[in-house]
């Protein structure tokens, strides 16, 4: 297939290697630049599939419902819908090629709420955006309805203010590594990094309570995240709760990750509870003791049940719930047997994730391949569904490269128990301060469109020893002039 488009081709190479992704998984991307062509090969095959020309073009953006002098006089803006008429204008030849039309059309971003958002800021009402969406990028009917949902719920929360801050406190440990993880943390073994870790991120968020002090700033969200949290001992994970408690009376809301059922105990969940936590997420993922050994979880399904039952005791009354539509060896059936299983533990949240083969995990790195993505999407279908019949609300929404049937990742919730930190992370609207190995800080000025971020070191030893260096880059973020 050979496929002509507006020039300059090669800028946008990444963008449209994405749109081809949608049509034909897993390719790779060869850019000649002497020529301006490129050649879309796929990875399995090592057959070419798609190659590029260039061709002129001149003349007013197709579809765009902005002011096209704004948009000239503008040059990112220009450059900005150039790309999406391109890749708009390659979808329409990947479709008709080859006869189909994916759920959520053209779109290949993280966060297609923001289309939503983007058409009610031209004044547009939201039913009207999400028509827009619908009609513009080609996205199922399904898909700009749940759009929309979300939108609703998100916007009768409290919007985020400029003198807020979320604060995240990240534990990069696990007791083993699942198959389909690429973040980047280490296994726990004897635990010998476990201590100088807690000490060093003791003193980062010492540190950073006092920036926020000095800065002005107003607590919002606190979120510890991993890794796995409850690898930790209770003595040290409340070691790090106590650090951050002037954050976390001040906040609205306290999740704490337990995540990986065979790392919690009534210790360890009673540190958690009597430190201030509101919310808590333990995932199980899947129902099935077999899929668990494949993957690398290391928990059984009756150790997920007990976790449950203790956290209930301890007077847990948020708990959210992770599960994985695509995992290897499952079908339709076995994710309905889940999601029915999963009723009896009663979760106030349901976040119903899309297989993703991320190029560092164990999965790319076994060359697994994605499965069937209309069973997938089946299996999404039936999660929204059971949500539904739940009286939970979905609340955010994001998608992945290189998803099972090019869907995505939900997060449902009953009323009243949508969680602002996970919609601060998606929407991108919030300010972050992000301690512990490889957390990254956010600063966010809206009125211009602007986001700075300040990352720290992802290597434990080095963010040991560097934690100094950290708190400088945070303190240098919060001191740049906008």
């Amino acid at each position: 297939m050979i496929v002509s488009l507006f020039t300059p081709t090669v800028q946008f190479a990444n963008d449209l290697a994405d749109v081809i992704r949608i049509f034909l998984g897993n390719i790779e991307l060869k850019i000649n630049e002497d020529g301006g062509e490129i050649c879309i090969r796929h990875t399995e095959t090592a057959e070419e599939t798609v190659r590029f020309c260039r061709m002129e073009a001149t003349g007013a953006f197709s579809g765009i419902q902005e002011n096209q002098s704004e948009i000239n006089a503008d040059p990112l803006l220009e450059k900005r819908y150039h790309k999406r008429q391109i890749k708009q204008a390659l979808y329409e030849v990947m479709k008709a090629a080859c006869g189909r039309t994916p759920p959520w059309g053209s779109l290949t971003g993280i966060r297609p709420t923001r289309l939503i958002y983007e058409g009610m800021g031209r004044g547009l009402s939201r039913e009207q955006a999400m028509a827009y969406v619908q009609q513009e990028f080609d996205v199922h009917p399904d898909k700009a309805q749940l759009l929309s949902e979300i939108v609703q719920v998100q916007t009768a929360l409290p919007q985020p203010k400029s003198t807020e801050v979320d604060l995240y406190v990240g534990i990069p440990f696990c007791v083993s590594r699942c198959a389909y993880c690429s973040f980047l943390s280490g296994e726990v073994g004897k635990g010998k990094q476990l201590p100088p870790y807690v000490d060093a991120l003791e003193k980062e968020i010492g540190d950073t309570l006092r920036l926020i002090e000095e800065k002005g700033l107003r607590p919002r969200a606190f979120y510890m995240g991993g890794g796995t949290p409850t690898s930790l001992s209770a003595t040290l994970l409340e070691r790090v709760l106590k650090a951050a408690r002037p954050f976390i009376d001040q906040s609205c809301e306290v999740t704490v990750e337990a995540g990986r059922p065979d790392t919690i105990d009534a210790d360890k969940l009673r540190a958690i509870r009597e430190n201030g936590a509101t919310r808590i997420s333990v995932n199980p993922q899947t129902m099935h003791d077999a899929t668990l050994e494949l993957i690398g979880r290391r928990h059984t399904t009756a150790q997920t049940e007990k976790a449950y039952e203790l956290a209930r005791n301890i007077g847990f009354n948020h708990i959210n719930m992770d599960l994985i539509a695509g995992l290897p060896g499952e079908n339709l059936d076995m994710f309905l047997q889940t999601l029915e299983w999963s009723r009896k533990m009663q979760p106030e949240s349901l976040t119903v994730h899309t297989l993703s083969i991320k190029r560092s995990s164990l999965l790319h790195l076994w060359e697994a391949k994605l499965p069937d993505g209309q069973m997938v999407s089946d299996m999404v279908e039936a999660g929204r569904k059971e949500a539904a019949a739940r009286g939970m609300q979905p609340y955010y929404l994001y998608r992945q490269k290189y998803m099972a049937g090019n869907l995505e990742n939900v997060g449902y919730a009953l009323p009243g128990h949508a969680c602002l930190y996970n919609i601060d992370m998606m929407e991108e609207t919030a300010n972050v301060l992000a301690v512990g190995a490889g957390a990254i800080s956010k600063r966010v000025n809206p009125a211009i469109g602007r986001i700075e971020r300040a990352p720290n070191v992802s290597e434990i030893t080095h963010y040991i020893t560097r934690v100094n260096e950290m708190m400088e880059r945070k303190r240098e973020l919060w001191e740049m002039p906008w």
